[in-house]
């Protein structure tokens, strides 16, 4: 892990190595001040020399105000450092996450994603930016200390040095309990964003059910939780900072025990003594501040183990190693021997199915749910991928498309529009973002919407809200629609388009969609029978597979699962409600 870390600074390494290089001068800056102040005590002040104190003196101070440019260089340079890893380890592991499979997102809660991107690497940015420097001006000034403090004595300098490792070592291998802690706050800090997370989003909800007081009180629970993983980080970092107080103090005391002993034994003038006891203060001073940073290191490795579970995530939907970008599709859709079951699943949703769909033929899958409608419409895009069998497009194998270009022939319309934070104009050119405003409108118009746009006070840059609050069901409908229109693919998918509106909406859609399939290929997965009528081909789909298929007329004609849909739709019965038996 430290390897991987560390090679976050390889695009930066000419800002790390000027950081380090200023580190390195105000390090020097801090060394130098006791030898002048050993050199005044010693030499100066019993000679009378104030010519050369005052030349000190300005030396001094010309010296602090350098130490404090460095000390601004190192401040706003290290930050931008910080700054710059977390975001490109925020970019890599958003790259990550457009290329993870669903599966993926149907096991993990969009708060703890968004915590993975947003604070954890916030706390791995701080340790980026403060680990570094401070490992490297610690180094730095315990190596030249201990060089230029054994030159006065060898022997008491070398044993305070050696008690000095040890305590240091004693005190980081007493911390493992406190990085364990860390590590759990994160996760409760995660869980926590992703209550809220949830919360906020179904606030129109909570108070449909008139749950504010549930959802207080189910954000109360998390909240003492929270509070005791706190409790329970913040005790073994007292414990931590109150050893690591008594250690350093236990260092000054023998320091100035051991230097006044030389003194008195005439081995050290006053003015060693000082230099030494200074000396030591600075290396205390520096282990002080490690210390205390060892929480922003605790707290950073654990938001970097938690990102490097993140990028460690299998990508299970890839391009295979003969995907190649097909650029022209006509429509044929095979399915061959198809199996299939979702992860963690022992039962298989498909099981050796096989169906074919012509070019500019439309296809409908009527039957109860779970019968594997929407799993057969997901997969053709390969949002999943199957275990057994094969989907071929025009004849090719889908696995021999690259996502981008299978995709790209393919449009999807569902159910449930989701609707970006933005303007109306942005929300309709995501179907094609190199769209001009004339296309947008275009689509607009084709989709039925543009008439409702028009009137909009800011027309197509109407914000819409979150997930489109401003708009109806049928509005935000309409835009997925456009999206569509300015997509132009060659295959059309409707998963459920229209079963959420009602019914005059439903109509004004249908035709929407209708002139949307012309010259495509179009599946369409249906509970409502009125929106497959006019389908070249019904798939009647029941928990075997395929239990009928023919036209709307061919099966009304025949006994069998189709007609008892059909005249249990026209006796107000939810087709979707209809069990169908064998």
């Amino acid at each position: 892990m430290f390897k991987d870390f560390i090679s976050y600074y390889k695009p930066h390494k000419r800002l790390l190595a000027f950081i380090l290089f200023i580190v390195i001068c105000f390090a020097l800056i801090e060394l130098s001040i006791p030898i002048f102040s050993r050199h005044i005590l010693n030499t100066l002040v019993p000679e009378g020399d104030l010519q050369g104190i005052i030349i000190i003196a300005l030396i001094l101070v010309a010296l602090l105000f350098l130490y404090a440019l460095f000390q601004y260089i190192v401040g706003y340079y290290g930050h931008m450092l910080g700054i710059s890893i977390e975001n490109d380890m925020r970019l890599k592991a958003f790259r990550k996450l457009q290329k993870l499979g669903f599966e993926y997102y149907d096991v993990n809660k969009t708060g703890i994603i968004m915590a993975r991107l947003t604070s954890d690497l916030h706390e791995v940015a701080e340790l980026a930016h403060h680990g570094i420097e401070e490992l490297v001006a610690t180094g730095f000034m315990l190596v030249f200390g201990y060089i230029y403090l054994i030159q006065l004595n060898f022997w008491v300098t070398t044993l305070l040095f050696i008690l000095f490792i040890v305590m240091l070592v004693t005190l980081l291998y007493s911390r493992r309990n406190q990085i364990t802690a860390f590590r759990f706050l994160r996760r409760e800090h995660a869980e926590i964003n992703s209550r809220l997370e949830g919360s906020i989003s179904g606030i129109r909800l909570t108070r449909a059910f008139s749950n504010e007081e549930y959802e207080i009180n189910r954000f109360e629970k998390d909240n003492q939780r929270y509070m005791a993983a706190y409790d329970v980080a913040y005790k073994a970092l007292g414990i931590s900072n109150a050893t690591n107080q008594f250690f350093v103090q236990i260092v000054n005391v023998m320091v100035l025990v051991c230097s006044a002993l030389l003194v008195l034994n005439g081995n050290f003038s006053t003015g060693d003594m000082v230099a030494y006891f200074l000396y030591f203060g600075m290396l205390v001073g520096p282990i002080k501040r490690l210390m205390t940073m060892l929480e922003t290191f605790q707290q950073g490795i654990a938001g970097f183990e938690r990102y490097t579970e993140l990028m460690n995530e299998p990508i299970t939907i890839q391009d295979s190693d003969n995907a190649r970008d097909i650029l022209d599709v006509k429509g044929t859709i095979d399915f061959d021997g198809v199996s299939f079951r979702y992860n963690n699943d022992t039962k298989k949703i498909l099981d050796d199915f096989s169906m074919s769909i012509k070019q500019g033929e439309m296809v409908a899958l009527v039957g109860p749910s779970g019968v594997g409608k929407t799993t057969i419409a997901q997969l053709i895009p390969r949002f999943y991928d199957i275990q057994e069998g094969s989907i071929a497009i025009d004849g090719i194998n889908t696995h021999d498309f690259t996502l981008e270009s299978l995709r790209r022939h393919i449009g999807y319309v569902q159910q449930d529009v989701f609707i970006f934070w933005g303007t109306i104009a942005e929300n309709i050119a995501y179907g094609n973002p190199k769209a001009s405003q004339e296309d947008i409108e275009l689509a607009a118009k084709k989709a039925g919407i543009h008439d409702f746009i028009i009137t909009l006070p800011a027309s197509y840059e109407t914000m819409v809200g979150e997930r489109g609050v401003m708009l109806s069901g049928g509005q935000k409908q309409r835009i997925s629609i456009a999206r569509i229109f300015l997509k132009d693919p060659k295959i059309l998918i409707l998963d459920e388009a229209t079963s959420a509106l009602d019914n005059i909406t439903e109509a004004y859609i249908q035709a929407s969609l209708e002139e949307l399939s012309k010259g495509r290929t179009v599946l369409v997965v249906a509970h409502r029978l009125t929106t497959v009528q006019n389908a070249d081909k019904i798939i009647v789909m029941d928990q075997d597979g395929i239990a009928q298929s023919g036209t709307h007329e061919e099966l009304l004609a025949t006994e069998g699962h189709y007609r008892n849909l059909y005249e249990a739709s026209n006796n107000n019965f939810l087709p979707s409600d209809l069990e169908i038996t064998n």
